[in-house]
């Protein structure tokens, strides 16, 4: 990865930083499963050029907020991409 860090690659290092799993790699995004692996996965879209990036980047928020209450790995990645840790 060359160039400035943009937030869909902010929000992978926060989560593989949190203990998600990168699964696989797409163009424009990057598939993220649960640290218990198995439990399902989404696309984290790291082309800020694609005109879903804001709406992807936006639903993988949601996301983790609703699994906050159920761990403590998707606070962690909250908080290390809203930049209080890094």
């Amino acid at each position: 990865m060359s160039g400035p860090v943009n937030d869909g690659h902010r929000m992978v290092a926060a989560l593989e930083a949190a203990g998600f799993a990168v699964l696989g790699r797409g163009r424009g995004y990057v598939r993220m499963g649960r640290p218990d692996a198995g439990s399902g996965w989404w696309p984290v879209p790291t082309d800020p050029t694609a005109p879903e990036f804001a709406e992807g980047l936006a639903k993988v928020r949601q996301v983790l907020l609703a699994e906050v209450a159920q761990g403590e790995s998707a606070q962690a990645a909250l908080t290390m991409f809203d930049g209080e840790v890094l």
